[in-house]
């Protein structure tokens, strides 16, 4: 499981090309759950020929994974970036892959505490520009209702 850059990184360990270079002695997850990973940037590194994880999307395992995404999130290109990733992966990692995305939500929905805002390079799908961080309570507690359904179905004996 990873939150915002850690999302990312979760997202990408889900490729058997992420997994085979950790090595067949790291024990590989059964279930992924990411929290507003920056699908936008993700597909551009992906596309990326010098990039370690050039190809990846086309090794997504069709272990269950679980992304959370706002369609307000400042660092996707649109309401429904991830939408657009997930169908770059082949058929049985789509299959296994549930995006929920929370109507206004920005990037860090679920952050407590006052909101923010901030310029980062990678805003706007790489484009770069301002970042709002605006908690959103109600989303907060479905997304956390949410993650634990799925892994409580994911990791049952």
């Amino acid at each position: 499981m990873g939150v915002s850059w850690g999302g990312v990184m979760t997202v990408l360990m889900r490729s058997d090309l992420t997994q085979d270079a950790e090595g067949k002695d790291v024990p590989k997850p059964i279930a992924f759950a990411a929290m507003y990973p920056t699908c936008a940037v993700i597909a551009r590194v992906l596309k990326n020929r010098q990039n370690a994880f050039y190809g990846a999307e086309t090794r997504m395992t069709s272990s269950p994974m679980l992304i959370q995404v706002g369609t307000q999130d400042d660092y996707e290109d649109g309401e429904h970036a991830c939408d657009a990733l997930v169908a770059s992966w082949p058929a049985a990692a789509r299959e296994h892959t549930t995006v929920r995305s929370y109507e206004g939500a920005t990037h860090g929905f679920d952050l407590q505490g006052q909101p923010r805002q901030f310029s980062d390079e990678f805003a706007h799908g790489g484009r770069g520009g301002l970042v709002r961080m605006w908690p959103t309570p109600d989303d907060a507690a479905a997304a956390r209702t949410t993650l634990v359904a799925f892994f409580k179905e994911q990791l049952k004996p």
